[in-house]
């Protein structure tokens, strides 16, 4: 009778780790993103997965996003911005700044109007926003 009630035990113990790697093996799994899929799309992907909370798809995404659409510099900006802006809700502003500066530096460097003026503007405030953590020392 005990060792019934112990291989019981044992059963469901692995049953649960095994339930338990499966549930998070799948969660961890990479992101795949079908061929022939626009850019639109797959930032719309990215913002999803960020508003469920999940940083490391949303990432991810937009890192599929340089990858194919990364030599079109208006979607280029748009990528760069966003993964930065990440950073910054994460305070990870070692890693934000110079995505940032990059950034401002395209915007600088080209004719004006050239591209979305929107991004130098956010990339100003998220850049003021680390200045600002820097000088508050937090």
């Amino acid at each position: 009778m005990k060792d019934s009630i112990f291989l019981k035990k044992i059963a469901f113990s692995f049953l649960s780790l095994f339930l338990a790697s499966f549930f998070f093996s799948c969660a961890s799994s990479e992101v795949e993103v079908a061929d022939g899929v626009s850019s639109i799309e797959i930032v719309q992907f990215a913002q999803t997965a960020f508003d469920k909370g999940n940083t490391k798809k949303a990432l991810k995404y937009y890192d599929i996003l340089l990858q194919r659409y990364g030599m079109d510099t208006a979607i280029y900006i748009e990528g760069k911005f966003e993964i930065a802006h990440i950073y910054v809700k994460q305070k990870k502003f070692s890693k934000a700044e110079p995505i940032l500066n990059e950034i401002l530096d395209i915007y600088n460097s080209s004719q004006p109007g050239q591209f979305p003026g929107a991004y130098r503007k956010l990339a100003q405030k998220d850049l003021e926003k680390i200045q600002n953590s820097k000088n508050s020392g937090s």
